[in-house]
C-alpha cells in the first residue's frame, strides 16, 4: 500500500532566478529559471522528521495545465488580493542539458507594475521564488546517517513570485509567520529497487540521452552503494571473554572501493565494445558481466552467439535513421521549409516528403511550428501574438524568412542582363580606399652592343589613373499584418525587384563612367583622366565626328583608327577592335550590314565584318545620343569595375530590432568602377 506524509505546504517553494541579458523593454519581459529542481528541507507532520525534496524536471511529472494558462507573478506569495498579481508566465520549456525550467515573465504596464520592472530593469529586484504543489513522491537512495531523500514526481506549478529575500539554498524555503502553516498529504509510490545489472544499464541509458544531473547522480549512488562491501562487525565469544587476549593478528589489507569499482567498469566496457561490434544487444554483455564471466572467455561467446540461427541477441535489421544528430535534423527542417516557401514564390522545386509538410501551411502554421520546436508555448496564443513572437524568438522562422528573401533576391540580380561584363576586367578590394590603375609602355628598345659589350638601362614609362568602390543600400520589410495576411509579396516580388535593382545599379554606374553621365541624377557628368581630358577626345585618337554614321565606310574608319594607335612609348599597337556596342535606335540599321544574307549567285555579296566584329545593343547609350556607337579591343585592358572582396553579390543582413513591428532585410552592395587605359575604346558620334 502506498504510503502518505503530511508536508507543510508553505514551505514548498523553491528558489527561481531570472536572466539580466534577458530583459526586453519594449516587450516588458525577462527570461527566468523557474527552478532547477534542487533539493531542499521539508517536514512530515506525521512522523516529526525532516526530509530532503527534490523536483523531477520532466514533462512526465511537472502538471502543466497552470503553466500552459501562465502563472500569476506575485508579491512575495501573496495570493490574497488581485492588486498583488503584477504580471504573468508566457511559455515555457525544459533544458534537458541543464535539467532546469524556463520561462519568460511579463510585466503589467500599470504604475504599479512598471515601478517593480524598473527595479528588475536596474538589478535592484533580483529574487525570485516558485510556488507549487506536489502530489506524489518517490523515494530515493541515501547514504545511512543523512535525511531520507524524496523526488516528486507528481507536482503542479502555482504562482511565480519576486521577494525582498531568495531563499537559502541550504534548506529552499522562507518560512512565514503571517499565516498558520497548512498541511497537505501527499502519496509516496514506492519503487522497487533495481539490482545491479539494471542500473549499469538505466545508468547508461541515461547519460546516452542526457538526463538531467540529479537523475544521473542518483543512479551512480544506487550503484555504488551495490558496489561498495558491507562492513561486518566481529561478534563476541562470551566464553572466551575472560581469557587471556591472544597476539593482534596482521590487519587485513584494506580494499579501497573505488579501484574495485573502476576495475569492474573496465571489464564491462571491453564486452559492450564487442557485442556492439558484432552487431549484439548491450543486455547479452551485461549479463555474462554480472555473471562473473571472464573477457577472453566472453570473446569466445559472442564468436558462439553469432553462429546460433534463432539468437534474441542479435540485432536483426535494425533501421538507419539519417540526421539523428539533432544539429543536422534541425538543418534539414530549416531547408525543407525554405524550399517549400521557394515554391510559393513560383520556382520548380523537387518536391520531397518533408518539403510536402510544409506545403499545405499558411506563413503563420509555419511560424507557430518553429516556435514550439523552440520550446515556446503557443497554446491560447492569439494570431497577433503568435505573429509578433515569430520575430522575436530563439526560432529558426526569422532565419528561413532571410534565407528565401536572399535568394529570390540573389537569382533576381543573376538574371537581369548586362552588357559590360566581358568589356571591363572584373576585381576585387579590401577596402574603400582609392585603387591605382595602371597602364605601360613599351619595353625599351633594343640596342646594339657596344666593342666593350656594354649593357645600358631601360625604363618603362607607364600612365595612372584611380577610383574608389562606395555603398548603396536600402531595406526590405516583412510585417506581422504580411505574416497574419499570408502575404507572400516581401518574399518573392520585392527581393527579386532590389536584386534587378542592384543588377542595374552596377551597369548604371560603368555606362555612367564610360558615356560621362550620371544616371542616378540623370545629368551629363564630368570625367576626367589622369591627363586632364576626357575618355574620348582627338588627343587620345580615339574618336570619329564628321561621316561617322553607321556605315560600312564607318567602321573602315573606325579600323583605321585603331591600326593607327599608339603605345605611351609612341610606338604602333595595330589594335583591332572585336566588339561592338549600339543604341536601340540603329539596332536594325546594324543587322543589315554586319548580318549577310548569302546569295550563291551574287559573288559580291560579302561582308568583311561578319566575322570580327560582335554587337550588343545597351539602351543607355541612348540617354546621350541616338545615333553614337562604340567599338571595344580585348587586346587592351580598358576599364576595370570592383566588388568588395567576399560580398562579391547582394549582401543581406537581418535587423529584428528595428522601428517597424517585424523584421528587416538589409540590401547593401559595396561597388565601383574606374578607367584603366583610353586606347581600348573608340567612339562614333554618328554625325553625317
Amino acid at each position: 500500500m502506498p504510503k502518505k506524509v503530511k508536508v507543510d505546504v508553505e514551505q514548498q517553494r523553491v528558489q527561481a532566478s531570472f536572466r539580466p541579458s534577458t530583459v526586453n523593454v519594449e516587450e516588458r519581459t525577462v527570461e527566468v529559471v523557474f527552478t532547477t529542481g534542487q533539493g531542499g528541507r521539508r517536514y512530515d507532520s506525521s512522523t516529526d522528521t525532516e526530509f530532503i525534496e527534490e523536483l523531477d524536471i520532466t514533462r512526465a511529472s511537472i502538471m502543466v495545465d497552470r503553466l500552459d494558462k501562465g502563472l500569476s507573478i506575485l508579491d512575495s506569495h501573496n495570493r490574497y488580493s488581485i492588486d498583488d498579481v503584477f504580471g504573468i508566465t508566457e511559455g515555457y520549456r525544459i533544458d534537458e542539458q541543464t535539467g532546469e525550467l524556463i520561462g519568460t515573465a511579463r510585466f503589467a504596464s500599470d504604475p504599479a507594475s512598471d515601478v517593480k520592472f524598473q527595479k528588475v530593469r536596474d538589478g535592484i529586484l533580483r529574487h525570485v521564488s516558485l510556488g507549487y504543489s506536489v502530489y506524489e513522491y518517490t523515494p530515493r537512495s541515501h547514504k545511512p546517517g543523512e535525511l531520507p531523500v524524496f523526488r516528486a514526481t507528481k507536482w503542479q506549478p502555482n504562482e511565480l513570485s519576486f521577494v525582498p529575500v531568495s531563499f537559502e539554498t541550504n534548506n529552499g524555503v522562507l518560512r512565514s509567520n503571517s499565516a498558520p502553516n497548512q498541511f497537505s498529504e501527499i502519496i509516496i509510490r514506492e519503487d522497487t529497487p533495481m539490482n545491479k545489472a539494471e542500473l549499469i544499464a538505466a545508468l547508461a541509458a541515461a547519460k546516452e540521452r542526457n538526463a538531467p544531473h540529479n537523475e544521473v547522480a542518483d543512479l551512480q549512488r544506487q550503484l555504488d552503494a551495490l558496489n561498495t562491501p558491507p562492513v561486518v562487525a566481529p561478534v563476541a565469544d562470551p566464553a572466551r571473554s575472560a581469557a587471556p587476549a591472544a597476539p593482534a593478528a596482521p590487519a587485513a589489507p584494506v580494499v579501497d572501493p573505488v579501484v574495485v569499482r573502476t576495475a569492474e567498469r573496465g571489464q564491462l566496457q571491453p564486452m559492450l565494445d564487442a557485442v556492439r561490434t558484432a552487431g549484439l544487444t548491450d543486455d547479452f554483455a551485461i549479463r555474462a558481466f554480472n555473471e562473473g564471466t571472464s573477457v577472453d572467455n566472453f570473446r569466445a561467446a559472442v564468436i558462439n552467439e553469432l553462429g546460433v540461427a534463432d539468437s534474441k541477441n542479435i540485432i536483426r535489421n535494425k533501421p538507419v535513421t539519417h540526421g539523428e544528430d539533432r544539429s543536422d535534423k534541425k538543418e534539414a527542417t530549416r531547408t525543407a521549409a525554405e524550399s517549400s516557401l521557394i515554391h510559393r514564390c513560383g520556382t520548380t522545386v523537387e518536391l520531397t516528403p518533408q518539403i510536402r509538410e510544409f506545403n499545405n501551411m499558411t506563413l503563420l502554421d509555419m511560424a507557430r511550428d518553429f516556435l514550439d520546436a523552440s520550446g515556446v508555448n503557443t497554446r491560447m496564443m492569439s494570431r497577433q501574438k503568435i505573429a509578433e513572437r515569430a520575430f522575436h524568438s530563439t526560432s529558426d522562422f526569422p532565419l528561413i524568412l532571410e534565407n528565401v528573401m536572399n535568394k529570390n533576391l540573389q537569382a533576381a540580380y543573376m538574371e537581369t542582363p548586362q552588357t559590360f561584363r566581358d568589356l571591363g576586367r572584373r576585381t576585387t578590394v579590401n577596402d574603400f580606399r582609392d585603387k591605382h590603375t595602371y597602364s605601360l609602355g613599351d619595353a625599351p628598345n633594343l640596342l646594339p652592343l657596344g666593342e666593350h659589350g656594354e649593357y645600358k638601362a631601360g625604363t618603362f614609362s607607364e600612365g595612372k589613373e584611380k577610383y574608389a568602390i562606395a555603398t548603396f543600400a536600402r531595406k526590405i520589410g516583412f510585417t506581422r499584418k504580411m505574416l497574419i495576411n499570408d502575404d507572400m509579396s516581401a518574399l518573392d516580388r520585392v527581393p527579386q525587384m532590389f536584386g534587378a535593382a542592384g543588377s542595374r545599379l552596377e551597369s548604371n554606374i560603368v555606362w555612367g563612367l564610360i558615356l560621362n553621365y550620371n544616371f542616378f541624377t540623370n545629368t551629363a557628368d564630368n570625367i576626367l583622366m589622369n591627363d586632364g581630358l576626357p575618355l574620348f577626345h582627338a588627343t587620345h585618337g580615339n574618336l570619329l565626328t564628321t561621316g561617322s554614321a553607321f556605315s560600312e565606310t564607318a567602321l573602315s574608319d573606325a579600323r583605321k583608327l585603331g591600326r593607327k594607335t599608339k603605345t605611351l612609348d609612341n610606338n604602333f599597337m595595330n589594335l583591332t577592335f572585336g566588339e561592338l556596342v549600339i543604341p536601340e535606335d540603329i539596332e536594325t540599321t546594324v543587322e543589315k550590314i554586319l548580318v549577310q544574307n548569302i546569295l550563291a549567285a551574287v559573288s559580291g555579296n560579302t561582308n568583311p565584318f561578319q566575322n570580327t566584329l560582335r554587337h550588343r545593343v545597351e539602351p543607355r547609350l541612348s540617354a546621350i545620343s541616338t545615333t553614337a556607337w562604340y567599338t571595344f579591343s580585348k587586346m587592351v585592358d580598358t576599364f576595370e569595375y570592383a566588388y568588395l572582396a567576399g560580398e562579391e553579390e547582394m549582401y543581406t543582413e537581418t535587423n529584428t530590432q528595428t522601428d517597424i513591428d517585424g523584421m528587416e532585410v538589409k540590401v547593401r552592395k559595396d561597388f565601383g568602377a574606374g578607367l584603366v587605359d583610353y586606347r581600348g575604346m573608340q567612339k562614333a558620334t554618328g554625325a553625317a
